[in-house]
């Protein structure tokens, strides 16, 4: 047995409450208290007794809130959901890895009296970080993702990111853990700076959303449609014109709510844009109504010589017909819309689809739909499907001048699990980081519009075929996120260097106890 019953069970609990605080179970006060037990397992044993606690902890905390990868994969492949289970759960110990490594870390630099109140938050996010690459690009469930309900603690999103929010549940969880080991008295001035932290990230939230509140900018009244085609029928031949009126009888009906720009999600449209007919009609359909449309669709061609490859792509057809475009998603969705790390993979059934191997974009592309009657120009960039998920990403289009956000989505892989309410929690982050209004359509949903400090409205039903339409503010605020990106990061990677060369200098140790204090109590 590598460890006792007790730490084991601890272990698994701090998973489960992680777990539980994220969207989708939506006890986010939890995330608070969440890593304390595992905390509280450490101290007592060798750093590989460490990481094998994280590595539970991690693993629970994963299988948890991916659980709706397993009746994904079995519905959409033909592996059979036992085998899909064991998949996700695979998957989950693999993430769960990430935490064994944080416990392993922490333990390590604790054992030589290095303050694990310093260097838990600092490790998490420099964890947190590396799953933005890798081994595969997959930065799901960041803990400062619990706090999307927490209004005022969220606007300190623009501060540093989701990061600044992981970092801050991790120190709170790491101060608690001092307490309970050692009393408030010794720990007196610790939980007097976290108190003050706290009040002071609440009064920083409250400042904002006054300030956001108060200002003027140009209103665009936006459409979006969510058609809600079954996965079964989306790439089914014989089905395109089905398909097309759909779209466009949910978009006439946007348009009689004032809709003047109308988004279409991500593949809406089941042909080649720009080289099928049936473009025609979508120029029409944006001469005859007035509007501009931002639509979804595969692309194919031949880029620089090279084989024919085909790319998931967003085109914007203005409203006097012309064609602009189009974006090719940069991100890729892995094991979907590609197979890691070359041919190693290439025996594995991808999960999505009507899709090979795409190919990758690499420009971040800001629509303009040119001078409006009555109005200006409208820059906007799109995000498809779980490119909203990675922060960084997102600020290159703020970067590069897009006024509004629009993702572009297909969430019927997800059925009706948490994983709709996790996505839009996430993406929520990214109007919050960047301080610009952000639009979601997705083919099934949850479609909605985000407001700059997160605000959700106009959140569609799941599998409802509707058309959604909202006055969209195009204002944007100072955001520090924007401007430099994840300095936090790199200051926390930086921290985690100082803190391993200090731990190194300090010469030999006992695993069980450090011999004197390095750093901090």
């Amino acid at each position: 047995m590598i460890t006792s019953l007790g730490a084991v069970a601890l272990a698994i609990a701090s998973g489960l409450l992680l777990g539980a605080a994220q969207p989708g179970f939506d006890l986010s006060a939890l995330a608070w208290v969440g890593l304390l037990p595992l905390l509280l397992t450490l101290r007592r044993g060798s750093v590989r007794r460490a990481f094998r606690l994280g590595w539970l902890a991690g693993t629970a905390y994963y299988a948890l809130i991916l659980y709706w990868i397993a009746p994904t994969i079995s519905t959409y492949t033909s592996i059979e959901l036992p085998l899909a289970v064991a998949l996700e759960l695979l998957l989950a110990t693999a993430a769960g890895l990430f935490i064994g490594g944080f416990a392993a870390a922490l333990e390590w630099l604790g054992a030589a009296g290095v303050s694990r109140v310093i260097a838990a938050p600092a490790l998490w996010i420099a964890i947190e970080w590396l799953r933005t690459f890798f081994p595969a690009a997959f930065p799901w469930g960041f803990v400062g993702y619990s706090q999307a309900r927490f209004t005022l603690v969220a606007q300190a999103g623009d501060v540093a990111g989701v990061y600044g929010l992981s970092a801050l549940v991790v120190l709170a969880n790491a101060v608690m853990a001092e307490v309970v080991r050692d009393g408030v008295r010794r720990h007196a001035l610790l939980v007097g700076g976290m108190i003050s932290l706290f009040v002071a990230t609440l009064g920083y939230g409250a400042v904002r959303l006054r300030e956001i509140a108060a200002l003027e900018g140009p209103v665009v009244r936006v459409g979006l449609v969510q058609a809600n085609i079954d996965q079964s029928e989306k790439w089914r031949q014989g089905l395109e014109e089905k398909i097309l009126a759909r779209h466009v009888v949910l978009t006439a009906d946007a348009v009689k709510q004032g809709a003047e720009v109308v988004v279409w999600p991500e593949a809406a449209l089941p042909f080649f844009l720009g080289l099928d007919e049936k473009t025609d009609q979508l120029r029409e359909l944006a001469r005859q109504t007035g509007i501009d449309l931002l639509v979804g669709a595969p692309g194919y061609e031949r880029r620089e010589g090279g084989e024919p490859r085909q790319y998931n792509q967003a085109w914007l057809v203005r409203r006097d017909g012309e064609l602009v475009g189009p974006y090719d998603k940069i991100r890729l969705v892995p094991f979907g819309e590609y197979v890691p790390w070359g041919g190693l993979f290439g025996l594995v059934n991808r999960v999505v689809e009507g899709v090979g191997d795409l190919g990758a974009g690499s420009t971040y592309v800001v629509f303009d739909t040119g001078p409006r009657l009555g109005g200006a120009s409208i820059k906007a960039s799109a995000l498809i499907c779980y490119e909203a998920i990675f922060p960084n990403l997102t600020r290159q289009f703020v970067g590069a001048g897009a006024e509004l956000l629009v993702n572009l989505s297909n969430d019927a892989w997800y059925g009706r699990t948490a994983a709709p309410s996790q996505l839009l929690a996430m993406i929520a982050f990214r109007a919050i980081e960047n301080r610009v209004p952000l639009v979601r359509a997705t083919n099934t949903g949850i479609s909605a519009f985000v407001g700059i400090d997160g605000s959700v409205s106009e959140a569609t039903p799941l599998f409802e075929p509707t058309a959604a339409v909202d006055d969209v503010k195009l204002v944007r605020a100072f955001s520090l996120y924007t401007l430099l990106g994840d300095w936090l990061v790199y200051a926390s990677i930086g921290l985690v260097v100082l803190l391993a060369l200090v731990r190194i200098r300090s010469g030999p140790v006992l695993i069980r106890g450090a011999s004197r204090e390095i750093l901090g109590p």
